[in-house]
Parts: structure tokens; sequence; C-alpha cells
């Protein structure tokens, strides 16, 4: 066995939340959240993940890591194409009080300094997730990423890129990296995401589309 107590009652209940919520659905997407779910169902009951094991890693190591230890995340990422100059979109990312206007579940986000804040979030099930949370690499008005600082309810990492390829045309990639399902994770994963962290990924985006269109464009902004 490479799982301790916490992390496969842990499996067992995220298989059991995407059980239930495969049950609900009709097409692809029912055989996928049925088929996930049996698999963390088997991960909690036999206490062993094939995968940690192939990769050396045993869970009951508990040093101290920042982010997402060892790329072993669960990565999601979405691109969307804006109609807005990258420096317009870049100092809206960069300006982190304001990302709660379009990231549904991030209740609040409070600077500490140039690299670090507070993250504050909150889903649909359960009580507010914090944790702390630094930039890690940023390149002005292309790339800002970032990584949770250890002891995150839910370590995660990710990164927002902006590729103009116009003057008035940008791609907006953001990918992020989340503890993989298992233990007290699987618990903030679902509470913060529900079952579908790639649906939400993509929700978000194409709300920070249409804000973004309407509110951070030069030509919208003269119009107003």
């Amino acid at each position: 066995m490479n799982l301790g107590p916490t992390e496969r009652l842990g499996s067992l209940l995220a298989g059991g939340a995407l059980m239930a919520s495969g049950l609900m659905r009709q097409g692809p997407s029912r055989a996928v959240l049925l088929g996930a779910g049996a698999g963390f169902l088997v991960r909690g009951a036999i206490g062993h993940c094939p995968v940690y094991h192939q990769l050396g890693i045993n869970r009951l190591d508990h040093r101290q890591r920042d982010g997402v230890p060892g790329n072993q995340g669960l990565k999601i990422e979405y691109t969307v194409e804006v109609q807005c100059p990258a420096p317009e979109l870049y100092q809206f990312w960069r300006n982190l009080e304001q990302l709660p206007r379009i990231l549904r579940h991030v209740e609040s986000v409070e600077p500490r300094d140039a690299w670090h804040s507070h993250w504050v979030a909150r889903g649909p099930l359960g009580p507010a997730l914090e944790w702390d949370a630094e930039i890690i690499n940023e390149h002005e008005n292309e790339l800002i990423a970032w990584q949770s600082v250890y002891g995150a309810n839910l370590q995660n990492a990710g990164s927002v890129r902006f590729e103009q390829v116009s003057p008035g045309l940008t791609n907006v990639k953001v990918c992020l990296e989340l503890q993989p399902i298992g233990g007290a994770a699987a618990l903030a994963l679902v509470r913060l995401f529900g079952t579908d962290p790639q649906r939400e990924l993509e929700e978000d985006l194409e709300r920070f589309k249409d804000f973004a269109e309407r509110e951070l464009t030069p030509w919208s902004q003269s119009v107003s």
C-alpha cells in the first residue's frame, strides 16, 4: 500500500461523488465520470495507487513542498480569443484584487507584497478554502505564473499567457495544475469545482472574454 488512511477515505468520497454525478448525466460524459469514479473507489478500497508505485511516490512522505509536488497534478487548460490588446489584459490579471470579478469561485485576493497574495475561494459545496500563493515567473504583457505556498488546502500551480496576434486581438491561455484527487485534496477539489474543473475553467474564461471586450478594450471605453 502507498496511500495513508486520509487519502484512502478521500478517494472513496471523491469516487462516490463522481459516480453520483455520472449517474445523473447522459452522453459521453456519463461513461467518463462513472469510469473515473470506479477507479477512485478501487484506489481507496485497496489503498494502492499504481501510478504512485511507478513513479516511486509514497503519500506518507510529508516533506514540505510548494505548488504541486512532482508534477503529479490534474492538468487543465483553455484558450480564448479576446478582442483586446495584450497589455490591457495583462494589467487586469496582474492586479490580483480584480480577479474575483471574473473567477466565480474566488471570493477575494489580498496582495501581501509584489509577489505574494492570500486567496479565499468558495465552491458549490462546503466552507471556503484559503491559501497563500506566490508569483514565480513573469514577463510583462506576456506571462504570469504562480504556485500555492506550502500548507494550502488545495495545492495548485498555473499560468496565464497573453499572445497578441494583432494590435486588437489576443489569445489568452490559462493552464492549471491541481493536486491529484485523493486524501484531503480530493475533498477540497470537489468542494471548489464540483466534479468538472475543465468546464468551470472554460466558463470562467468565456466570462472573462465577455468582460474584457466590454470593459477593457480601448474602443469600448471611448464609447462609454
